[in-house]
């Protein structure tokens, strides 16, 4: 039977909805609902079991300009249900065009008390403070908590800081989430997006699937169905920096120079690229599987994730910057620097798993 809850009551969180801390929308927000299960993972572990770390360049147009989105996030398409297969959880991933089919069946759950993990367009979030035309579709949160009448608690993580970002209660009104749920902008729309979990089949991380989902995340950046990924990806970013500055005009040539700062530092990678969060779970999982070797192989991504900062801070303030061929020059270098290290990363990493 459904629990009924007051119109009008005070939204407060459902018990054990904690704000956690969090580097990344996605993994934090799985990590509050695996927390409410009392299944807790960190979110380093549900990135890596995922295969979550990748790294894509990738040109296309944005309002009638030309864009550059370089990404360290990796397998995007199947993440939720490798994280599930490793995990022994269901997860269900819905999605639909009906606006009131997406909220029905959110609201269902909330009257239960029930945390649900919904994807959302960043720029109709009322708690961010974003520019009008910015739009994100990408996003993650958890509603974790509902009033029984027109408001809803969201819990996020803040978006201004790289490395762990705080994490933040806000509340929401239907009528602002379904905006946020069914916006059609471009070049991620949310679709509706929410998560159903089943956490009866839960397992503990073993070896076993830690050596599953490291052996895939290798193949990923070892074997990229086209150049644009992986390590060839990197490569390939490098050379197509130093074209930057013939291909863009000034306002777009400054303009994805900080976009570069952005996906690489502060759009919820954790901080240099996601590479910090991957160092981190390879350290969990050389203490689960007992291999040192993982261990060593994380002191690699953690110079991989400091180099990618290097890249990314030499942009912070490309709005004004008077010396951007030298500092292009300098970032082609890091990134096959970055390169030459995950690729001799990888190739050891074949070796344990």
């Amino acid at each position: 039977m459904m629990q009924t809850i007051t119109p009008g009551a005070a939204v407060e969180p459902f018990p054990q909805c904690p704000a956690l801390d969090g580097s990344h929308c996605v993994t934090s927000s799985l990590a509050k609902i695996f927390h409410h299960a009392g299944r807790p993972l960190s979110e380093d572990m549900l990135l890596g079991l995922g295969a979550g770390m990748g790294f894509i360049y990738w040109q296309m147009k944005m309002g009638g300009q030309t864009m550059i989105f370089i990404g360290g996030r990796g397998n995007v398409k199947d993440f939720y249900q490798d994280l599930a297969r490793r995990t022994g959880v269901r997860i269900a991933e819905n999605r639909t065009s009906s606006a009131k089919k997406a909220e029905e069946a959110l609201l269902g759950s909330l009257v239960k008390r029930q945390p649900v993990f919904l994807g959302a367009d960043m720029g109709f979030l009322p708690w961010f403070d974003l520019p009008a035309d910015y739009h994100f579709g990408g996003h993650a949160f958890v509603a974790c908590g509902y009033d029984g009448h027109q408001t809803v608690l969201g819990s996020d993580i803040e978006q201004k800081a790289g490395g762990i970002k705080k994490g933040f209660y806000a509340p929401i009104t239907l009528e602002q989430l379904r905006k946020a749920r069914n916006s059609t902008f471009k070049p991620f729309p949310p679709r509706n997006l929410w998560l159903e979990f089943d956490f009866s089949g839960f397992r503990a991380p073993g070896a076993k699937p830690i050596a599953q989902s490291i052996a895939q995340t290798v193949d990923a950046h070892l074997n990229p169905p086209i150049k644009n990924f992986g390590v060839s990806g990197m490569r390939h970013t490098a050379s197509q920096l130093l074209k930057w500055p013939s291909l863009f005009n000034d306002h777009e040539l400054r303009m994805n120079l900080f976009n570069l700062y952005i996906f690489i530092e502060i759009g919820g990678t954790g901080g240099g690229c996601f590479r910090s969060m991957y160092a981190r779970f390879l350290d969990e999982a050389a203490a689960i599987a007992k291999k040192p070797a993982l261990a060593e192989a994380a002191a690699n991504f953690r110079d991989s994730s400091r180099r990618f900062t290097e890249i990314a801070l030499l942009f912070r303030d490309a709005a004004t910057a008077n010396d951007l061929p030298g500092k292009i020059q300098t970032a082609a270098n890091t990134f096959r620097q970055i390169a030459d290290l995950e690729e001799s990363t990888y190739r050891q990493l074949q070796k344990q798993v």
